[in-house]
């Protein structure tokens, strides 16, 4: 889906994440501290059943990282919790906390592009969402035009410092970019087309031998041959070919065999998915200023929407010193706007179907989510080998996505 842009200025071009080092994030916890890389945090002397550390990584996702951790301290990777997955081809840091983890094994814990920029002990562990924002250095190389700073200046002067909100591609799939296709039949109660999507759809970016697999599968249509042929790093596919071979219609408990977590992002990716259009929509047909009655959220610290400070507008204002508040459309949804009809009717669906009664632990309620965000403190230097971008952004708000304003459409 090709989503509108904000700005009216061609971009840059470039490639962005060629290496680990073009793409630095440093997480901002909710007290303001900012984990820099390759600084060491030190905390007062305290107790408690929980250990916090600084986990700095490079060319790993999150998941991945706690798993090499948890296999090294023989424990199980439950333990650990953060507020936000980083990205793997980036180096990161972000604050975990590990329940009853030893203290001393992690000060002795020594793993390849894995550092620990401090631990202390504490009470209560870390919830998704316990984090103000991040911190972005972002390197891009290969830039295609002669006029980089001016057009830079230009983009950011038409933005007038916000961007559009939208959810990343990675929401979408860290390579097929089917998550929310998968989600979307989940909704739609037709738990067979999800299955049959995860396990068959493929669009040319996957290796040869997985690509193979899907699409032996989908033209036999045989569970059992073709998990001898389904690789074995595809996990999860493999444990729902083992319940499908021998329950062959049992479509929705094959899902169950998934993680919950991961079951639950298809669904949160459709949400995405339709979020991104109603914005995409709105911006396309200029109705970017807050209208009277729109609900509207102010600024709080580092410039990052507050969104416990919900009032609804008055008169119409321009966007920029409040920021417009969208709607994530779940099954608490209630007193629907134009937006929200529209796209429900375009997507044959009602908010009632994100009550999912044969996957109840897939169900969404909906949230809400700001339509803009302020790009904070961005700096921009050219340099003859690329372009260093440094901004920041609250937590949920992707780096990704306001990068393309200034990178894209070059030609």
């Amino acid at each position: 889906m090709e989503l509108a842009y904000l700005s009216k200025t061609l971009g840059i071009g470039g490639i962005i994440k060629k290496n680990p080092e073009d793409f630095l994030v440093e997480e901002i916890s909710e007290d303001g501290t900012i984990f820099e890389i390759d600084k060491k945090i030190k905390k007062k002397k305290s107790v408690g059943d929980f250990t916090y550390f600084v986990l700095q990584k490079r060319n790993w996702d999150t998941t991945q990282a706690l798993r090499a951790v948890s296999n090294k301290l023989h424990c199980s990777m439950k333990r650990f919790n953060y507020a936000g997955v980083k990205d793997r081809i980036a180096i990161t840091t972000q604050l975990i906390s590990g329940f009853k983890i030893d203290k001393k094994q992690l000060l002795n814990l020594r793993m390849k592009d894995i550092k620990l920029n401090g631990i202390w002990m504490g009470e209560g562990k870390i919830r998704i969402g316990d984090l103000l924002g991040n911190k972005f250095k972002i390197f891009i190389r290969n830039i295609e035009v002669n006029d980089a700073k001016a057009r830079v200046k230009k983009i950011f002067d038409e933005l007038n410092g916000i961007a559009p909100n939208y959810f990343g591609v990675q929401r979408f799939g860290s390579m097929r970019k089917n998550t929310h296709m998968v989600g979307r039949a989940i909704v739609n109660n037709n738990f067979k087309e999800a299955v049959w999507n995860y396990l068959t759809y493929t669009d040319g970016s996957e290796l040869h031998d997985t690509a193979t697999a899907r699409k032996y599968l989908a033209d036999t249509q045989n569970f059992g041959e073709a998990l001898k042929i389904f690789p074995k790093y595809l996990k999860y596919e493999r444990l729902m070919l083992n319940h499908l071979v021998k329950n062959p219609n049992d479509y929705v408990n094959s899902i169950r065999k998934l993680p919950r977590g991961l079951a639950l992002m298809f669904v949160h990716s459709y949400q995405s998915h339709m979020f991104n259009k109603v914005l995409s929509k709105k911006i396309s047909e200029g109705r970017i200023s807050i209208e009277r009655g729109d609900p509207m959220c102010s600024k709080g610290k580092f410039g990052f929407p507050d969104l416990n400070k919900l009032k609804k507008a008055k008169n119409r204002i321009e966007t920029g010193r409040y920021l417009p508040v969208g709607r994530i459309v779940g099954y608490e949804t209630t007193n629907l706007n134009d937006d929200e009809k529209e796209i429900l009717e375009e997507e044959g669906i009602s908010e009632k179907c994100f009550l999912i009664k044969s996957l109840p632990e897939l169900s969404s309620k909906g949230a809400l989510r700001c339509f803009f965000v302020s790009i904070g403190d961005m700096k921009f230097n050219y340099k003859d080998e690329g372009a260093l971008f440094n901004f920041s952004l609250p937590a949920g708000a992707y780096a990704t996505s306001i990068m393309r304003e200034f990178i894209d459409r070059c030609k």
